[in-house]
C-alpha cells in the first residue's frame, strides 16, 4: 500500500458571492484557516460543489487554492464531469497548477458500462504525469465502483481510492484485492477513522473538518499514537459533529460554522439556500458547549 497523503484532508468548501459567483477572496480565507491546521486539501469535490462549477470556474478555484497554499500542504483536484474532455482538460490544467494528484468521480448521470468507465480513467491517466485516484461515490454518481472494476481500474494506471461508499467491509474489500500494489486508499468519511485506519489508510478525506478540522485531527493522532481509548471517544464525538453537520444542508452548515467562527466562507451556491436563523441558533448553541465561541 502507497501512502503520498497521510492526515486530515478536507474537502475544502468553494466559496461565492450572494449572487452565485465564485468568490476567490473567501474562498482564499477559508484555505487560510485550515493550512496550518489539516494536512492536505480536497478541492472541487462535493463539499467544494464541484457538480456545481463550470470547467473554467474549477480551474479559478484549483488556482485560488493553490496560490494560497504556496506548497505548504498537498492538494487533489477533484477533476470528475459528465464527459471526459471536461474532466482531462481540468486535470491537466490542475497538474500545471502543482496539485500533487488529480481525481475523479466516474461519470455521472447516464448509466455507463465497465468499458466506458474503464476508457474514462484510462484518459484521465494519460493526460497527466501525477497519479489519478478514483472517487468512488455511488449516492451520487449512481452506481459504485466494484472491487474487480477498481482492479481494471488499476491497470490502465489509476494509482488510489478516495471511497465514500460508507461501508467498512467494501473498503476492506477494496483493500484485499489491490493491497500489495502500488495504490492508495483514502477514507472519504470522518464516520469511519477508527476501522479505516485498522485496515490501513492513514489518509482521511473528511467534511466536518471543513468548519472543525481540530477534533478530527485530534482523532487521527490518537490513531498514529495508538491510543485506541482515546480514539474510540474521539470518534464517538466526531459522529456528534457529523451529525450536527446535518442538521440542514451540510453546506450550508459548513459554511455557517466558519461564519460563526470569524472566517469570511462567503455563501454556497444556489439552489443551496444559507442557514436559517433558527438553526444558527442550534448552531451556536453546540459550537459554546465544544468551547469554539
Amino acid at each position: 500500500m502507497r501512502y503520498r497523503f497521510k492526515g486530515v484532508i478536507p474537502p475544502v468548501l468553494t466559496a461565492f458571492t450572494e449572487e452565485g459567483s465564485v468568490d476567490r477572496e473567501a474562498t482564499r480565507d477559508i484555505v487560510r484557516f485550515l493550512k496550518d491546521r489539516v494536512q492536505g486539501l480536497f478541492v472541487c469535490g462535493t463539499y467544494g460543489s464541484g457538480p456545481l462549477l463550470e470547467s473554467e470556474e474549477k480551474k479559478m478555484v484549483i488556482d485560488t487554492v493553490m496560490e494560497e497554499v504556496q506548497g505548504k500542504i498537498p492538494v487533489i483536484a477533484q477533476v470528475g464531469s459528465t464527459y471526459t474532455s471536461a474532466a482531462v482538460d481540468v486535470a491537466k490544467f490542475a497538474e500545471k497548477a502543482g496539485v500533487l494528484a488529480v481525481a475523479s468521480v466516474a461519470p455521472y448521470y447516464y448509466s455507463h458500462s465497465e468499458a466506458d468507465i474503464i476508457d474514462y480513467f484510462a484518459k484521465l491517466v494519460d493526460s497527466v504525469s501525477v497519479p489519478v485516484y478514483v472517487y468512488n461515490n455511488p449516492k451520487t454518481v449512481g452506481y459504485p465502483i466494484s472491487p474487480s472494476l477498481l482492479k481494471k481500474l488499476y491497470d490502465v494506471g489509476v494509482r488510489g481510492l478516495k471511497d465514500s461508499s460508507f461501508s467498512l467491509v467494501n473498503f476492506f474489500e477494496f483493500i484485499d484485492t489491490l493491497g500489495e500494489e502500488d495504490f492508495e486508499f483514502i477514507i472519504g468519511t470522518e464516520a469511519l477513522v477508527v476501522g479505516a485506519y485498522a485496515l490501513g489508510a492513514r489518509g482521511i478525506i473528511s467534511g466536518v473538518a471543513n468548519a472543525l478540522p481540530e477534533f478530527v485531527v485530534d482523532l487521527y493522532n490518537a490513531c498514529e499514537a495508538g491510543d485506541m481509548k482515546k480514539a474510540s471517544e474521539l470518534q464517538l464525538l466526531v459522529l456528534r459533529l457529523r451529525k450536527l453537520l446535518h442538521i440542514s444542508s451540510s453546506i450550508s452548515v459548513a459554511h455557517a460554522i466558519l461564519k460563526l467562527r470569524g472566517i469570511n466562507a462567503g455563501f454556497p451556491r444556489h439552489p443551496f439556500e444559507p442557514l436559517s436563523r433558527d438553526k444558527e441558533e442550534v448552531l451556536k448553541r453546540e459550537l459554546k458547549k465544544l468551547g469554539i465561541l
